[in-house]
């Protein structure tokens, strides 16, 4: 399943976007998740995922998340511009494109 993780933005943004997310990947029970806030404690985020054998597959990144969790998460970081009635669609691409290169 896929795993994505929203950051940067507002709250409003996020919660938005990670439902319409949800639904368009089809992601609202199992093990995908696209979760519309960005970890608190990311190590302990990594070992519960760890604990389910999962990776992260996208941190969507939409302009202002803290450095410290790009960084961690370097290796899924996607690189959106938040502005724009597109997003989703624009959200979408990036994740696919992560996915293929992953």
């Amino acid at each position: 399943m896929i795993r994505v993780v929203l950051a940067g933005s507002t709250p409003a943004t996020r919660a938005a976007l990670a439902a319409e997310l949800a639904g368009r990947l089809g992601l609202p029970s199992g093990d995908g998740f696209v979760l519309p806030d960005p970890p608190a404690d990311p190590a302990a985020f990594d070992a519960d995922l760890a604990r389910r054998g999962a990776d992260l597959d996208a941190l969507v990144h939409l302009g202002g998340a803290p450095e410290e969790l790009l960084e961690h998460y370097g290796h899924a970081v996607v690189e959106i511009d938040g502005s724009a009635e597109d997003l989703p669609e624009r959200v979408l691409a990036g994740i696919r494109e992560a996915l293929v290169a992953g």
